[in-house]
């Protein structure tokens, strides 16, 4: 069967389509089965994390230890942390941080709070290690000075764990500081 010139063309053209359309269909199902292999194999890529700090009592004068509590993590192979914490400088100003007793304790962490563009009323905290941070309950305690009597928001902002796996979720906390009346400062919750 001779072809002429356009015949042959034309049905070059339509082979080549042809390649590349098995060649996307094959492409679209090694990929479909990946994903799914992945979320099977994987649960920790579907997960996400509730990270929350406390509504929490206070009183004028003292210091105040803010507990940072994260859901559990075990198995979910998180190595790196960073979060950034916010709040009204005229109530509280922000210090430091305390490990001691947290899921964080003997890790390698740093507490921003003096170079620009963080403050004692930002504070930026970082965490890496090399083992995987397991258990649920505190991750950290931002220690802060309270000033006066009032309430702030404790915000918590730019979370993210193991560079985006698992995904986190957020709840802010409050900062109420009263008077001289009752107990000494704690959580309420």
């Amino acid at each position: 069967m001779a072809l002429n010139k356009r015949e042959l063309v034309n049905e070059l053209r339509f082979s080549r389509r042809a390649a590349l359309k098995l060649a996307r269909r094959s492409i679209a199902r090694s990929l479909a089965l990946f994903f799914c292999y992945a979320t099977i194999l994987s649960p920790a890529l579907l997960s996400q994390v509730n990270v929350r700090l406390p509504e929490v009592a206070a009183q004028p004068g003292l210091g105040v230890s803010i507990p940072v509590n994260v859901d559990d993590l075990t198995g979910r192979k998180v190595t790196a942390f960073e979060l950034v914490v916010t709040c009204d400088t005229s109530v509280v100003l922000l210090k430091g941080i305390d490990q001691k007793g947290t899921l964080s304790e003997g890790l390698t962490m740093f507490a921003n709070n003096r170079v620009p563009p963080y403050s004692a009323g930002k504070m930026k905290i970082v965490c890496a290690s090399a083992q995987p941070i397991s258990g649920a309950g505190v991750l950290v305690k931002i220690v802060a000075n309270v000033r006066k009597k009032g309430t702030t928001a404790l915000a918590l902002s730019d979370i993210v764990m193991n560079a985006g796996v698992p995904q986190v979720r957020t709840e802010d906390g409050v900062l109420r500081v009263q008077g001289f009346r009752g107990n000494k400062s704690g959580t309420r919750r």
